[in-house]
Order: structure tokens, then C-alpha cells, then sequence
């Protein structure tokens, strides 16, 4: 009789020992289905509140250049197109406009009037 209570004994703390493994193993795997999404989360949070953040106010000017033999208005858009523009395309598309210009033909000696946008309020 004495080895049936052994028997239940140790079985009984290694039912015991189970199921604290199990409770260990579950709170683990909430923690972690709880912990991935609360990060994305979070990260998202601090990513919009960046974005929350007022930008400076940029004002549109114009300049006026003249042509260089070998210019080209893609060069042209490439030195002077700031963030506000789409692509380089639609900043061509205006200074064309701007200019009057039916092709992106240019010849030395040209002046064209140039947009560019700066945070530098001028009077």
C-alpha cells in the first residue's frame, strides 16, 4: 500500500509540474500574440506623430537663367526642381508653359523664367 501512495505522489507533482508548464507555456504565447501587434502598433503611433508635425510653410518664386550651349531642360529641371514638384516631367511640362515653349528645343543665349519653391520668405 505504500508504493500505490508513492506512485500517486509523484504522479501527482508531475501533473503538477505539467501543468505549471502549461500555464508558463500559455502565458508565453500570449505575451508574444499580444506583444507583436502592440509593437506594430506602437511603431505606427511614433511614425504618425512625425508625420504630425507641421512643415515649414515654402513659397513659390520664379528666377531667370540663360541658356548655356548644351543646356537641356532635363538638366535644367535637375538643378532646379525642389520636392514639390511630382518628377522631373512635370516640372519640364512647366517651365514650358511658363515659357512658351511647344518643344523642349532650347538654344544658347535664351533666357528662361525658372519656379522653385523655398522656405525663404521674400518680400
Amino acid at each position: 500500500m505504500k508504493k500505490n501512495r508513492t506512485k500517486s505522489k509523484r504522479s501527482s507533482a508531475s501533473v503538477s509540474r505539467q501543468r505549471r508548464q502549461k500555464k508558463y507555456t500559455a502565458l508565453l504565447l500570449l505575451l508574444l500574440i499580444l506583444g507583436i501587434p502592440g509593437t506594430v502598433l506602437l511603431s505606427t503611433r511614433v511614425q504618425a506623430r512625425a508625420e504630425e508635425r507641421p512643415k515649414e510653410p515654402t513659397y513659390k518664386y520664379y528666377t531667370s537663367i540663360q541658356v548655356r550651349s548644351g543646356d537641356t531642360l532635363w538638366e535644367i529641371a535637375e538643378k532646379y526642381r525642389t520636392e514639390e514638384y511630382e518628377d522631373i516631367p512635370s516640372y519640364i511640362e512647366e517651365v514650358k508653359e511658363i515659357n512658351h515653349l511647344t518643344s523642349s528645343q532650347i538654344t544658347d543665349g535664351m533666357y528662361l523664367c525658372i519656379p522653385y519653391y523655398t522656405t525663404e520668405y521674400k518680400a
